[in-house]
């Protein structure tokens, strides 16, 4: 007896056939697959057009809405974002027309592959040699989809790069604006927010908030509150704040990215200047805040910060008084160092507090 063929002869063995069926539908649903992910592609690099239109329409919005919240830094948002719509309007005809001579016919042939595979689904003899002529029209189709897609991206590559990158800028003012509007610190004059984010405390065991203002940083804990009980389970919590850190910008010694524990990833190890009184703080959080962190301390330290919202308000948001400092109370010089954001000394003779004016 012949393998592959029952006794009687008549044809295929029940165990032939199904290996048969089961090579086909592998091979059918890798080529349906292949075809799926190019009319995404293709579809995706159709609307890269109207993604930058609704882009550049909706930053405007977004960045007028986060000034009015008192964010203001970042100044170069407006500019950018008005240069980028200038050069938008410029190279814009450009890919509409790439798009319009080229994508309604690629989607036509996209179309008629998925029809023919549909056709091809159920097969009587499931015989693989048979989707060789639909695997031929992929191939070709991929290259055309491939040629479509380097086009349009070499001419919209540049803009969308640097919408993304102003949609992150936005959307790091936008999320700081929310944490900060349920602070539990109270803002001191001439004090604008520069960047909040979530961070644990891995010293206290405790999830809270890292907040950098142009002259503080600021760590609040948080933790849940049990508001009402019903039969002993807790059926209303709210979670609250406690400032637990709070130091003068220009305490900060340093700050360096790392992994923050054995089982913890990347976060950030915070020194503090030796008179401080504080100690070092281990923070974990993800790695893009862990940059963002480092990348707005640096904005403040080197006077990015200041000299952006000097601009702002015409006037120097932290001038380091130019004569002696005395004591209002027992007249005795002030001669440790001023660190950026202090508000207040304390002479070391009589105990008093010494204002400093930040203007």
């Amino acid at each position: 007896m012949r393998k592959g063929y029952s006794a009687s002869g008549a044809g295929y063995s029940p165990s032939t056939v199904d290996n048969r069926q089961l090579a086909y539908m592998n091979r059918f649903n890798v080529i349906t697959n292949q075809v799926s992910l190019l009319v995404q592609q293709l579809n995706q690099t159709s609307r890269n057009v109207t993604d930058i239109d609704d882009a550049l329409n909706r930053l405007p919005t977004r960045i007028q809405q986060i000034r009015k919240m008192n964010y203001r830094v970042m100044m170069n948002l407006e500019k950018d974002v008005a240069s980028l719509s200038e050069r938008w309007s410029l190279a814009k005809p450009n890919v509409a027309s790439i798009i319009g001579s080229t994508a309604p016919v690629l989607v036509s042939e996209g179309r008629t592959i998925e029809n023919e595979l549909a056709q091809r689904r159920f097969s009587s003899n499931y015989d693989v040699s048979q989707l060789s002529s639909v695997e031929a029209r992929v191939s070709t189709f991929q290259a055309y989809v491939s040629d479509f897609s380097s086009r349009v991206s070499g001419a919209t590559g540049d803009t969308l790069n640097k919408i993304h990158s102003l949609d992150r800028d936005v959307g790091v003012a936008e999320r700081t604006l929310s944490l900060t509007s349920i602070s539990s610190f109270k803002w001191k004059q001439g004090e604008s927010p520069i960047l909040s984010v979530k961070a644990k405390d891995l010293n206290a065991d405790a999830e809270g908030v890292l907040s950098l203002t142009n002259q503080r940083f600021i760590y609040e804990s948080e933790k849940e509150v049990v508001l009402k009980k019903t039969f002993f389970i807790a059926t209303q919590k709210k979670k609250i704040r406690e400032t637990t850190v709070d130091r003068p910008i220009g305490m900060i010694d340093n700050i360096v990215k790392g992994r923050v524990g054995i089982l913890a990833g990347q976060g950030l190890y915070v020194t503090f200047k030796p008179d401080s009184g504080q100690q070092e703080m281990k923070l974990d959080t993800d790695g893009e805040d862990a940059d963002l962190v480092l990348r707005f301390h640096n904005f403040i330290s080197n006077g990015e910060a200041d000299q952006e919202l000097d601009a702002t308000e015409g006037s120097k948001t932290d001038e380091r008084p130019s004569v002696p400092i005395v004591c209002p109370r027992c007249s005795a010089p002030y001669s440790e160092e001023i660190y950026r954001g202090q508000t207040s000394l304390q002479c070391k003779y009589c105990g008093a507090t010494i204002p400093v004016s930040s203007n």
